[in-house]
């Protein structure tokens, strides 16, 4: 056996000896940075009460392999102070392989951290910040472990029936 081909079958024996989370080819992410994609994370209160809470994000290859078997999460701070939670994903290492690590959920209710439905929206009360969080949630509630970029809104008030975006806080 050749040179060339006794390395050519070494180099196929080990690849395929290889744990699958390495053998398995990855698509390069296009973000620079883990973050809140603003351009499609929003709500809208309706003039019936109802709301629509849309939300996004954008992941590096790296952080969907390092926060593989992890959830992505999204805090709601709204202006009278209470918190709504949203879980954006099961798995982390599903934003590369799966989704091109652009994810994106949206819903009609949020969360409390006991993960019971709530929509605490109103007129007078709407959200004014967002963070998103790598952390855990299981079926008794969420606990957010790492922060990883945050988004606000900055009006002073709302109306029915329009869908507002949020933006990046003034630092």
């Amino acid at each position: 056996m050749h040179l060339s081909s006794r390395v050519t079958l070494l180099a196929f024996i080990l690849i395929a000896a290889s744990p699958s989370g390495f053998s398995q080819l990855r698509k390069e992410s296009e973000y620079s940075q883990d973050r809140v994609n603003t351009d499609h994370t929003y709500f809208v209160l309706h003039d019936t009460g109802a709301a629509d809470f849309g939300w996004a994000s954008e992941w590096t290859m790296y952080s969907s392999i390092d926060y593989a078997e992890k959830p992505a999460l999204f805090i709601w701070y709204f202006k009278d102070g209470s918190k709504a939670y949203s879980q954006q994903m099961e798995d982390m290492g599903r934003a590369g392989q799966d989704l091109g690590y652009l994810v994106t959920s949206k819903s009609s209710n949020l969360e409390d951290i006991h993960r019971k439905p709530i929509q605490p929206m109103t007129r007078s009360n709407y959200p004014e910040k967002l963070e998103l969080w790598i952390g855990e949630a299981g079926d008794t509630g969420f606990s957010p472990k790492i922060l990883i970029d945050a988004a606000c809104f900055h009006a002073q008030s709302i109306e029915a029936n329009r869908t507002y975006f949020f933006s990046s806080c003034n630092k």
